[in-house]
């Protein structure tokens, strides 16, 4: 008797966990019948009636499982109300709770008819496996491809409602406390780029937070305090211990100092301008001026106007330009000081710093600013050049982005930008271009997003978003959306919605 409960519980664990999973996949995958209602409510009330239905099944004798078929779903709905009437936060509606277990004998039934089908296939033909194998395959390209087609439609309809619930999604991953939020990047990437890529994501989401409290200003207080929260996170010692490691002293602590600490410094100078622009008090007004004053004075001092991002690498150029970026922005705020060196600097872009074979500002620059020989310009650092000059010149961003988009741009089902103009390169891992594949950069594509909003190039810019939708996949969880890849690179999240959101 015993040896028989066991064995029953196992086959009702079984027949749970697969029928569960297989409804939140397809239901994952049918963003268009289920719309805002994929929530954890959801979810539970789904696991509610498998068990129901499960446990129900495996009790009764064969002979009178359709007898009482019904009695799984009264006891579904008592405590469904039950729910209701306990929980005050449940969101979701009655109607859609009533016919989730619909949904599910439908699902049942589909896959038995199926499995039936396929069982009498495999018999008739020889190549049978590969048939069903093959038709499994397509009915998942295709539910995917009516998914991505539903996304794409309803983009300009709903715009507003889709950005800001990534915004509330990343405001509730990233307003945490600044261990979390590094324990949020992946820890095979190491404690460098841990703390480079946690900067980057509150850096991108003060960024999005910006441009959303000027499309809609009713969001602005709010956006406030959260661009206070994330500066708090980037001041952290936990956070700006990467650039501390590499430096041997705290960027914080040693701005009389010569070391050039650009990458941190100018991420945070530019949140700070972020915050003052749309509303934020003085509360940082002395730190900013610091840091400001601190790299006007370090670039100055350096022959080659650039600083590299740490000690005996190469010179990255898009670290380099959120510093112009930071001191452009406070010459905005403060009748023009430090102007005179944005200026300086972007003379000698356009004059000593362009990539000779394509047009492009150069990707590094060797540590006495000397162009290196041989070295590609990357598709991924060219786009992210381009976003920041939108920020300082906007003729010079038009110029290279127009560049980039003729030699870089690749057309087809999916587009994208190429991480190399001049190689072919189908599959590569890169740090921080990202997994490449079929010659497109995953970050290439995201930073090429900034530029096409911001010039209007709606073309471009729609065919990013099917890339990015078909791609990451988009999840609604609680009124919360965000890209399926945003539980591997939470970065690429705050990234693209800082990029589909800069208009000018």
């Amino acid at each position: 008797m015993i040896d028989e409960a066991i064995i029953k519980m196992i086959v009702t664990t079984w027949r749970i966990c697969k029928w569960f999973f297989l409804q939140i996949f397809l239901m994952y995958l049918m963003p268009y019948l289920w719309n805002n209602h994929y929530n954890g409510e959801t979810i539970c009330l789904i696991l509610l009636y498998t068990v129901s239905y499960a446990i129900y099944w495996e009790a009764l004798p064969k002979d009178k499982r359709w007898h009482w078929l019904p009695l799984p779903y009264f006891v579904y709905i008592v405590i469904m109300i039950l729910l209701y009437g306990l929980i005050k936060t449940w969101d979701v509606s009655v109607f859609h709770s009533l016919l989730l277990p619909i949904y599910g004998a439908v699902c049942v039934f589909f896959v038995k008819f199926c499995r039936k089908q396929f069982g009498k296939i495999h018999k008739k033909y020889r190549l049978g496996k590969i048939i069903t194998y093959t038709t499994v395959f397509l009915f998942f390209v295709a539910l995917k491809s009516i998914s991505v087609s539903w996304e794409c439609s309803k983009r300009n309809s709903f715009e507003k409602e889709d950005i800001l619930a990534r915004k509330d999604y990343l405001v509730d991953k990233l307003l945490v406390n600044p261990q979390d939020v590094l324990n949020k990047m992946p820890a095979s990437i190491g404690t460098q780029f841990q703390g480079e890529w946690a900067l980057y994501s509150c850096s991108m989401l003060s960024a999005s937070l910006v441009n959303i409290s000027q499309l809609y200003p009713e969001t602005k207080e709010e956006n406030i305090q959260y661009i206070d929260s994330l500066i708090n996170i980037v001041m952290s010692s936990e956070l700006r211990y990467y650039d501390t490691m590499r430096w041997d002293e705290d960027p914080l602590e040693s701005l009389d100092g010569d070391e050039s600490h650009v990458s941190y410094l100018s991420h945070l100078a530019w949140m700070i301008c972020g915050y003052k622009q749309i509303g934020g008090d003085s509360r940082y007004d002395k730190l900013l001026y610091s840091l400001c004053g601190t790299m006007n004075r370090r670039l100055l001092n350096c022959s080659a106007l650039n600083l590299p991002t740490y000690p005996g690498e190469s010179i990255y150029i898009p670290d380099m330009l959120v510093a112009i970026v930071a001191l452009n922005q406070y010459a905005d705020m403060n009748n023009g000081k430090y102007r005179s060196t944005v200026k300086k600097w972007i003379k000698r872009a356009q004059k000593e710093w362009i990539d000779k074979k394509t047009g492009l500002l150069v990707s590094f620059l060797q540590e006495n600013g000397n162009q290196y020989d041989g070295v590609p310009v990357k598709g991924s650092y060219s786009a992210l050049n381009c976003y920041y000059l939108t920020f300082i010149d906007e003729t010079f961003a038009k110029r290279q982005y127009e560049t980039l988009k003729s030699l870089f741009w690749k057309d087809g089902a999916i587009s994208g930008l190429k991480e190399y103009y001049d190689r072919t390169c189908y599959l590569g891992l890169d740090i921080d271009a990202g997994p490449i594949l079929f010659e497109l950069s995953p970050s290439g594509t995201a930073f090429m997003t900034g530029s096409a909003t911001y010039f209007n190039d709606n073309g471009t810019r729609n065919d990013i978003l099917t890339t990015a939708e078909i791609a990451g996949h988009t999840v609604r969880l609680n009124n919360k959306r965000h890209y399926l890849l945003a539980n591997v690179a939470l970065v690429g999240e705050a990234i693209m919605l800082a990029m589909r959101t800069h208009f000018k």
